[in-house]
């Protein structure tokens, strides 16, 4: 009696929730659980296949990328936004876009664009494309931070079974083209959130252009986006920490899947034709992942103007690496003898030669410490006595940047030599 019981509970159930669903619209569940009402009667066509399953959006641009940022973006320059906007925020006189057209630009993660869509398509589909629930949101940015921003939403490249999850964060845009170079290891920074680092230095990604002008790293940008990259997901805590910034970065009350159908409609006509056949060249994807160096800690002596020190030194590929901090303190009080600082905005090791440089000197490396195996190329920026150098040989090695000798040598103004009979390297500072 209690099972029938049940099922005509179920049963009852069923029919008061369909009872609910006005003509023309379908219940259906997202991926969080809500209950959504589809409307049946939006239909529309793609003449080529948008993709979207597969990881086909994690991995590079895609046609169906284009289109769905283009809708983002096409949302905010309109003033289609403008009646989105919380009432807080409208009485706040944050009632619009705060930047012109120009600076305007979307971004959307490939992970949230999960099924192709082709041939006639409706809502349904739609949701199957993105199963979230999710918000247009507004963050404002600097350049330098949009393009951290890209930098680490990338760091998964190139895309194999491995790095998928990373891969989830990679940026599809409008109003923008960027260039991810991945011969080039993404410079971890600390942890944000499983598997995604910040990023301790940008160097994979240069943007060529915002809206067909240059791309400048001190103005202001509004990115179009979701509410969930504006909360900090995946690697977005650039979006995060851009929003709590700006006062007027906001989340509007405009649902992403209804803002994609409003462009369809009423820019393509429901037609989604040959401007998204294939991709437009927004992003270009360069290079090839490097192969894993030779490291082991050295087994060489150290002699510095004729005395025999320690210091932490790894030998990679046949060279020998040092940290920086390091041949400052060996070389302090000497003619050779420069300092080391680092700007934390522009996030770069400033060195000063001919300044001394005050800190212990270093310890002898302690049995166990090898740490070879945390070996990645370092993409620090590195500046000398006002000048950027971008031709140095850095390895960052259990969260330390170490440098070529040979190379910190000739920058620097100090000698290296080896002495193939002792096995000595010999750093003279005259």
């Amino acid at each position: 009696m209690k099972t029938t019981r049940k099922l005509l509970g179920m049963l009852l159930a069923a029919v008061m929730l369909l009872a609910l669903v006005p003509a023309g619209a379908l219940a259906a569940t997202d991926a969080h659980g809500n209950e959504v009402e589809l409307d049946e009667t939006l239909t529309a066509t793609a003449e080529a296949v948008l993709l979207g399953a597969d990881d086909a959006a994690r991995k590079g641009e895609t046609n169906l990328g284009d289109l769905w940022t283009d809708a983002l973006r096409w949302f905010a320059v309109s003033g289609k936004i403008d009646g989105y906007f919380e009432e807080d925020d409208v009485k706040a006189g944050n009632a619009g876009v705060a930047v012109d057209a120009d600076h305007v630009v979307a971004l959307w993660n490939g992970g949230n664009l999960r099924a192709d869509l082709s041939g006639a398509f409706g809502a349904e589909e739609m949701l199957q494309v993105l199963p979230y629930p999710n918000k247009v949101a507004v963050v404002y940015m600097t350049g330098a931070q949009l393009r951290e921003a890209l930098e680490t939403a990338s760091q998964g490249l190139p895309y194999s079974g491995e790095s998928a999850a990373a891969c989830a964060s990679f940026m599809q845009v409008s109003g923008m083209k960027y260039t991810v170079n991945t011969a080039k290891a993404f410079d971890k920074g600390e942890e944000y959130k499983a598997p995604w680092f910040k990023a301790a230095s940008v160097t994979r990604v240069t943007i060529a252009e915002v809206n067909g002008k240059a791309f400048d790293e001190n103005v202001t940008y509004a990115v179009i986006t979701s509410n969930a990259n504006f909360n900090g997901m995946d690697s977005s805590y650039v979006f995060k920490e851009a929003a709590a910034e700006n006062e007027k970065s906001t989340i509007t009350t405009a649902v992403v899947r209804d803002v994609v159908w409003q462009y369809i409609d009423e820019v393509l006509e429901n037609i989604v034709g040959a401007a998204y056949t294939e991709p437009q060249g927004r992003i270009t994807i360069t290079g090839a992942p490097e192969a894993k160096p030779a490291v082991q800690l050295s087994s060489q002596k150290l002699s510095v103007d004729g005395a025999e020190q320690a210091a932490e030194v790894y030998n990679i590929d046949g060279f020998n690496f040092f940290m920086l901090r390091d041949m400052a303190a060996l070389l302090n009080g000497t003619k050779a003898q420069f300092s080391v600082g680092y700007d934390e905005e522009t996030r770069t090791v400033v060195i000063v030669t001919g300044e001394g440089y005050d800190a212990a000197q270093p310890d002898d490396p302690a049995a166990g410490t090898d740490k070879s195996d945390t070996a990645v190329r370092s993409g620090q920026r590195i500046q000398v006595d006002g000048a950027e150098i971008d031709d140095m040989t850095v390895y960052n090695i259990g969260g330390n940047n170490f440098f070529k000798l040979q190379e910190l040598g000739e920058k620097l103004g100090f000698g290296v030599a080896y002495d193939a009979e002792t096995r000595t390297m010999l750093v003279t500072s005259e």
